[in-house]
């Protein structure tokens, strides 16, 4: 389905420019309106009428755009998202990016379009063209007939004009990996994030710096977040058979998937290796060995997000972009057992 954002490329215009066409704002040249409009017709753009003649009237829909609603981590964010709004009369339509930009641009032009009264953004970008992205964002939610708050949640868009609720991911991979140098783990592995995200990884080089170990890329692997992209890092990295004791990985889900590769390479956990997750979802507790991991406070995720977005519709913009870094927790359990010394040559 064509966004307004491809209207605007394919006739060599801003956006603005189009919704002023479109809604018939402003004075636009003939020629550029002819541009505009052909596009329209060429990309079969869908206008959204009750978008367009909506004023000051409420839609009391709320927007979620997420990267895997059927992960492990976001059902908790969501349902406490879910679980505010609802009280507070709104509905909530959630959108699924599968960690693609793409589809996360989607969402937001397809909820813009249906004049949702705020969206709350776990977003894609690579950090390198957050700014840009920021910009476009602002743009695309100030040019309909009512300004539509957004918040961004785990990463940090304040800088740029947006609200955010933040995770300390960075904070989180240190005790993470400081940990399993406590441990007297030397030969520490990282399956990483994927590029979007760059606290974890950033973390795990840094610690290893402070502790004077070196860093080695052979050492890490990129996932996806899913147990697939565990299991698969994890084989990849017993393939190079170099020393490892222990691996810092950037979710438990992933960790599913690790400790499943090292089980079918007869390597064990603790004894062999050390394994740690991040984000203490609910089945560290009931898997084999008991997993260690970050805790990140989902539903506070969740409520944080909610609320802040409720405030922004009921009262408005905030002359400065709120902040709120959310603080995580290392909780300790069986895969780092600390009574098991690491061993190297298994």
């Amino acid at each position: 389905m064509a966004t307004i954002k491809d209207v605007a490329k394919k006739a060599r215009v801003s956006i603005s420019t189009v919704s002023h066409v479109v809604n018939h704002t402003k004075n636009v040249s003939p020629d550029t309106a002819l541009r505009v409009e052909q596009a329209i017709k060429e990309l079969n753009y869908k206008t959204n009428i009750f978008a367009k003649n909506l004023k000051s009237q409420k839609t009391k829909q709320i927007g979620v755009v997420v990267l895997d609603m059927c992960g492990m981590f976001f059902p908790y964010v969501i349902k406490e998202i879910c679980r505010i709004a609802n009280k507070s009369g709104y509905a909530v339509t959630l959108m699924d990016s599968g960690g693609s930009i793409k589809l996360e641009r989607q969402a937001i032009s397809a909820l813009l379009e249906s004049c949702v009264d705020g969206i709350i953004l776990s977003s894609v970008i690579q950090e390198a063209q957050k700014e840009a992205y920021a910009a476009e964002l602002l743009e695309l939610l100030s040019m309909g007939p009512k300004r539509i708050p957004l918040v961004t949640m785990e990463r940090d868009f304040s800088s740029y004009g947006i609200d955010s609720i933040c995770t300390d991911t960075y904070a989180g991979g240190i005790s993470a990996v400081e940990h399993l140098i406590a441990l007297g783990c030397q030969y520490i592995a990282h399956i990483a994030a994927p590029q979007f995200e760059v606290g974890r990884c950033e973390a795990y080089r840094d610690t290893l710096k402070k502790h004077h170990l070196p860093y080695h890329p052979a050492y890490v692997e990129e996932g996806d977040f899913s147990h697939e992209s565990g299991y698969a890092c994890m084989k990849r990295l017993l393939e190079k058979q170099i020393l490892i004791d222990s691996v810092f990985v950037a979710n438990d889900q992933m960790a599913v998937g690790v400790l499943q590769a090292l089980h079918e390479a007869g390597v064990r956990i603790p004894e062999d290796m050390k394994v740690i997750g991040f984000d203490n979802i609910f089945i560290c507790d009931t898997i084999e060995p008991a997993l260690s991991s970050i805790n990140m406070d989902k539903s506070l995720l969740g409520q944080k997000s909610i609320s802040l977005l409720l405030d922004r519709i009921q009262h408005g913009a905030a002359p400065v972009p709120h902040k709120e870094v959310l603080e995580n927790t290392l909780v300790v359990r069986r895969s780092t057992d600390k009574n098991v010394a690491p061993r190297i040559g298994w």
